[in-house]
């Protein structure tokens, strides 16, 4: 229905105190008779909002209708006026791409066709539409699995792994390994990779943590020498071995108890063998246990694989 112009001003200013549209300005204007200078447009908050309510999703179509409607000369002036610049996310927002005419009909029926007896095949199709409306294409450098769900905002019923396996496995996405090595080494006390000088990094933390055992039996044995200085002699001021080392007491006795050796064999036991497993063994030991708790100055050596990274293939661009 027609609007009055009081009516139409009192609606942009709800929609301006509700952020929803913001007057933009263009100075270049104001001396000019027939052209405007004040423009009204969408904030970022306003797109937000479109998008929550799907409204945007019309928006090729208004294009449209507002692209074939017969305008008066005035309208057109102003249409066609000099303006300022949207911010660049609303700009975005408003601008139709080709992804918007894609049509994905021929991707989802091939995926089907394939894939149909799989549980997670909506996924499957979800997954790949969310790419293609993205553009991660052939010549995009590809995103990880867990940059995928944070970037392109899907939910899934199913594990995005097994999702992604399926895609790749019909060729609708490739999968690729970042250049470098197949395996980064990585030293948890340093929080660094340390490719290269594994095994010496081991030590370092296995030597750590051996110092950490002594410091934590030092005690023990100054309470001894203190109750032979006062010239003490009973079971309760003997030598603290089985105090120090009793159930679960000490990071020692816990070590002793995980390789199965006797208290005072942990030590040698340590610098004994493969020193990465060692440490690793050890560190996981004291870290499952809840009675003692792990120095800073060691910690695990972890191996880790870079992401594989994903995108569109060839063959699926070319049914879009």
């Amino acid at each position: 229905m027609a609007l009055s112009k009081s009516l139409s001003a009192n609606q942009l200013e709800v929609l301006i105190d509700s952020d929803i549209v913001e007057c933009y300005r263009y100075p270049p204007n104001e001396d000019a008779r027939d052209l405007p200078s004040q423009f009204y447009g969408l904030t970022e908050h306003g797109v937000k909002v479109l998008y929550e309510y799907n409204y945007l999703r019309g928006l090729p179509v208004a294009r449209a209708l507002y692209e074939n409607t017969r305008l008066s000369e005035k309208a057109q002036r102003h249409r066609d006026a000099p303006r300022p610049e949207l911010p660049d996310s609303v700009a975005d927002a408003l601008s139709i791409e080709d992804t918007e005419s894609v049509d994905f009909d021929r991707v989802e029926t091939y995926i089907r066709e394939r894939k149909d007896n799989t549980h997670s095949v909506d996924d499957q199709i979800a997954v790949a539409e969310a790419f293609s409306e993205a553009g991660i294409g052939p010549d995009h450098e590809g995103i990880t699995r867990s940059e995928m769900l944070d970037v392109l905002d899907i939910e899934l019923s199913y594990q995005s792994r097994t999702v992604l396996d399926h895609l790749v496995d019909i060729g609708i996405l490739s999968r690729t390994a970042p250049p470098g090595p197949d395996v980064f080494a990585i030293s948890e006390r340093r929080d660094e990779i340390v490719n290269g000088h594994v095994t010496e990094e081991a030590e370092e933390n296995v030597e750590a943590l051996i110092a950490h055992i002594d410091d934590e039996l030092q005690p023990m044995a100054l309470s001894e020498d203190a109750a032979e200085f006062d010239g003490v002699e009973s079971d309760m001021s003997a030598p603290s071995v089985a105090l120090a080392d009793g159930a679960g007491r000490t990071v020692r006795s816990i070590l002793a108890a995980e390789f199965g050796v006797e208290p005072e064999q942990v030590t040698g036991h340590l610098q004994t063998g493969d020193p990465v497993s060692r440490l690793n063994t050890a560190v996981e030991a004291i870290e499952s246990s809840e009675e003692v708790t792990k120095s800073e100055d060691y910690g695990q050596i972890v191996f880790v694989r870079p992401a594989y990274r994903y995108r569109l293939t060839e063959r699926t661009m070319s049914m879009l």
